[in-house]
């Protein structure tokens, strides 16, 4: 029979909780070593030696982290050979990550996601701004990691971050290249968290937030014909891989041939080179007949302005124009573009919410939301009067 003293240290130890013992500190450092190293299913783990030295503890100690993942089914152990990851959604060792928030040396919880953003412009800044404020809501803290725009360098962010197990998600702006490259696409084989925003992927399904790009250019092109414009011009950057590009051109198209308005070849422009001021002043020597034109972006929108006032054009008495996005780079000009505004609030709000929900249940299925856009009126469009 036990004595008195035997029962009281025996209710004590059960009363230890998991996260206070050193072995379950380790036990987390497993886990994070796990993500960091990007072992695969049924790939050797490091030994109980090289566990005790890199958490710097006792074999004993790394003996019960590793038998206590064993009975969690996270890895499984054969005598004299090792420890073995098993077959585990790694979304679910981050999120045991998560509930065992006592790091080696540490004792703070932090939770963290990553936003890839292309440049900061005055609409990235504003989108960033945004997902610093939803993200706090959820207790995140947000690392913001700067691609330029550049396919490699997006890349090359996404496999850091895939190593980073405190990172939970990741919200994806994409540069122009809108094709899935090979560590996108290991996110999507490990299921990994991530939300593409303002862009979607045609070739493989991602979780995008988007906004309504062929909507928001029909719309702009249908205000135009309401205002007596029949004659009315595209221009735009490349729109090759580029769908928010690409739905704006499709819009464009759209509200002409349902309007039957004529589509002339030359006044219609989507290459990279319309950003030089020389192109546009051709475009429009070569385009004298009209009477407005749509831009794809309010850059674009900016550019041809000044083109057409040293060609000695007036805005919008000799012919109108409209942009798109409502970036800040209009508080520049002498005078009041109308635009297309895109609401950044909704996007990031909309976007932060299904991360969330993807980081809660992985196997979530994936959404396509599209947030409409409004029209800006300004005074950069004339109304003609037949």
């Amino acid at each position: 029979m036990e004595d008195k003293n035997t029962k009281a240290d025996n209710s004590k130890i059960a009363k230890v909780k998991p996260s206070d013992t050193l072995y379950n500190k380790v036990r987390n450092e497993i886990l994070k070593m796990i993500i960091e190293r990007q072992i695969g299913p049924n790939e050797l783990l490091p030994s109980e030696g090289e566990i005790a030295k890199l958490c710097g503890v006792s074999k004993m100690t790394s003996k019960l982290a590793l038998n206590l993942l064993a009975e969690e089914n996270i890895i499984y152990r054969i005598p004299r050979r090792g420890s073995f990851l098993a077959e585990v959604d790694l979304n679910k060792i981050r999120s045991m990550i998560d509930s065992n928030p006592m790091s080696m040396g540490t004792g703070v919880k932090n939770n963290y996601l990553a936003f890839i953003i292309p440049k900061l412009d005055s609409y990235c800044s504003s989108i960033l701004r945004e997902v610093l404020t939803e993200a706090a809501k959820y207790n995140y803290h947000v690392i913001i990691k700067y691609s330029d725009g550049v396919s490699e360098n997006e890349e090359q962010l996404l496999a850091e971050i895939a190593k980073m197990p405190e990172i939970k998600g990741v919200i994806l702006f994409p540069g122009d290249n809108n094709a899935c490259g090979v560590e996108l696409l290991n996110y999507k084989v490990r299921n990994y968290p991530i939300v593409i925003i303002d862009r979607v992927f045609k070739e493989i399904e991602f979780d995008s937030i988007c906004h309504n790009h062929f909507q928001g250019a029909k719309d702009a092109v249908n205000y135009l014909i309401e205002k007596g414009h029949s004659k009315i011009g595209f221009i735009s950057k490349s729109i090759s891989d580029v769908t928010s590009r690409e739905e704006r051109y499709q819009g464009y198209m759209s509200a002409m041939m349902e309007a039957n308005k004529r589509i002339c070849a030359d006044c219609v422009q989507t290459s990279d080179n319309m950003v030089f001021i020389d192109n546009l002043k051709s475009y429009l020597m070569n385009n004298d007949n009209l009477t407005a034109v749509f831009c794809s972006d309010d850059y674009l929108a900016a550019t041809l302005y000044y083109a057409a006032l040293e060609l000695g054009k007036r805005i919008p008495d000799d012919f109108s124009i409209i942009g798109f996005t409502d970036n800040e780079i209009l508080k520049y000009i002498p005078l009041k573009m109308t635009t297309v505004k895109q609401p950044v609030e909704e996007l990031v709000k909309l976007a932060v919410e299904v991360l969330m929900n993807k980081i809660s249940d992985s196997n979530a299925p994936f959404r396509t939301i599209r947030v409409e856009t409004e029209i800006i009126e300004r005074d950069s469009v004339k109304h003609i009067r037949n």
